[in-house]
């Protein structure tokens, strides 16, 4: 089967997988765009496929957006209930540190984008048209960008150099979908609230997820990879060939646990 038609198998009852990502994950398929994860526990989950917005040579470059599509079941909270994790899917980790596009099924059956953020999520858009072209503007981590940036201003703030665009990518979606990627996050109506603020995701998890006494995400357990000791962060042969000695060391201060990979 296709990386869409198995994406669509692993849903749980009620989501489903909208007709954009579907054409997008063919399109991205079609490219030869396709790889396994080397650091996945299971050899045998569909989890470790990711499909990427990159050509093979391109999605290691430094400069490069990390988005690299992918499924898991639930949303990335410590031991989520049943209830709450058959709500969530991962479709896609958009940072380094592990964080991601969600689909969201809420308590009225309609499903929201949400993006995880060191374990805060918010609700990006209800248009899957809306967060494929987030997606597409080429933030270094989509998770952790200011909407009303650029990617090239985002990068600058961020101390590093202009952004490589997915640009096969960002035409594909112009030319399939008849839509212009915009500059900003802010030009689509994403806006990104402040983390102590009310949002429907976060109150939602905030009813049903055991209470945390984190500062950083109040009411909500969370674990992200290089953040705990199962799961650490995964340094492979292919990512430590293209990362600069002062690269791995800035990897190595920011994540308390790390594998390297031989």
């Amino acid at each position: 089967m296709s990386f869409s038609d198995t994406f669509k198998a692993q849903l749980p009852n009620g989501m489903s997988l909208p007709d954009a990502f579907a054409d997008t994950f063919d399109w991205l398929e079609a490219q030869g765009w396709a790889g396994q994860l080397t650091y996945h526990p299971d050899p045998e989950s569909f989890a470790r496929n990711y499909l990427s917005i990159y050509p093979p040579k391109k999605m290691e470059h430094p400069n490069a957006s990390f988005v690299l599509f992918s499924f898991e079941a639930g949303p990335p909270l410590a031991q989520p209930p049943k209830d709450v994790k058959d709500r969530f899917v991962k479709l896609a980790t958009i940072a380094g540190d592990g964080g991601i596009l969600a689909l969201w099924l809420d308590e009225k059956d309609a499903q929201h984008f949400v993006v995880f953020n060191h374990g805060i999520p918010h609700v990006l858009t209800q248009d899957p048209l809306v967060a494929l072209q987030f997606l597409a503007i080429g933030y270094p981590e989509p998770a952790a960008a200011n909407p009303n940036l650029t990617a090239e201003e985002q990068a600058l703030q961020d101390g590093g150099d202009p952004p490589l665009l997915p640009e096969a990518f960002r035409s594909f979606l112009e030319e399939r979908f008849d839509v212009v990627i915009p500059a900003r996050a802010s030009d689509l109506g994403i806006v990104v609230p402040a983390d102590d603020a009310s949002d429907p995701v976060r109150d939602y998890l905030d009813r049903f997820m055991p209470e945390d006494s984190s500062a950083a995400a109040p009411h909500i357990e969370f674990s992200m990879l290089g953040l705990v000791p199962d799961q650490p962060f995964a340094i492979t042969p292919e990512l430590r060939s293209v990362l600069s000695d002062a690269q791995f060391d800035a990897i190595r201060q920011a994540f308390p646990y790390i594998s390297e990979e031989e």
